[in-house]
């Protein structure tokens, strides 16, 4: 069931620019949020920039599935899991843990720690399911405060379930999970295909309550060179689009 996803409301952030070139999901959104004038948010975000990206995201009218722009930005999930206000699980489909305790920068958060900020910090959240980082092989692996699991694949999607201890879940995605054929990022790739990370989905919505969902993995482009990354642009546009049409016809 889809009850979180609050009648499939689709929001675009507009930080680096990245969805008016994919002219079909731009289409489909039903509100964008400019955040491409707020200082110190690319990679690290300073206190400031938080509360301010946290206020303006505040004033949105939907809370369905969030398309956040290039994994630089991913951060922001953070402040999208903030919200909850119920005991939930994240399922993060990522080629990296984004779980780093510092990144040695007082009152910085960033792409590489939100998730184990948001472990420490949030009290609804329960448990972390990371799926598809590269470094873990066949193994389900712990952290030290047992919070976090490493799932290596998507594979079947019943074991992916039954790894979730709530009925309640928030999912993540950087498209980074993905092999090269599927999409294009600015951060080393991982090897699923994208009808496993679909399946997953699938079974996530039609099985579980899910609160929101988000996307990154946005590949940067300086408007001048649009032309010559439009096969990369089209690429990842038709993930968006593969992964949105997956979640609203589950």
């Amino acid at each position: 069931m889809i009850m979180g996803l609050l009648h499939h409301d689709v929001t675009l952030l507009n930080f680096d620019n990245a969805y008016p070139w994919q002219h079909k999901l731009s289409d489909a959104a039903d509100e964008w949020i400019d955040l491409a004038d707020i200082a110190e948010a690319n990679l690290f975000c300073a206190e400031r920039a938080l509360t301010e990206i946290g206020r303006r995201l505040s004033a949105r009218t939907g809370r369905g599935i969030t398309f956040i722009g290039n994994g630089n930005y991913h951060y922001v999930t953070y402040l999208l899991l903030s919200e909850i206000n119920r005991p939930f699980s994240l399922v993060l489909f990522d080629n990296h843990t984004d779980a780093k305790l510092s990144d040695g920068m007082s009152g910085l958060l960033s792409c590489g720690s939100w998730v184990a900020e948001a472990a420490a910090r949030l009290p609804h959240l329960q448990h972390v399911l990371i799926v598809g980082v590269s470094a873990e092989r066949n193994l389900c692996l712990p952290d030290a405060r047992g919070k976090i699991v490493h799932w290596p694949n998507a594979g079947e999607p019943q074991e992916l379930l039954s790894a979730i201890p709530t009925e309640d879940v928030y999912i993540s995605i950087d498209k980074d999970v993905l092999n090269r054929a599927f999409a294009v990022t600015n951060w080393d790739h991982g090897h699923m295909h994208l009808r496993e990370l679909l399946a997953a989905l699938q079974a996530l919505v039609r099985t579980k309550n899910v609160l929101g969902i988000d996307v990154c993995g946005e590949l940067p482009v300086p408007p001048a060179d649009v032309w010559r990354h439009a096969d990369q642009l089209r690429l990842n546009e038709q993930a968006n689009l593969a992964i949105l049409q997956s979640v609203m016809c589950a």
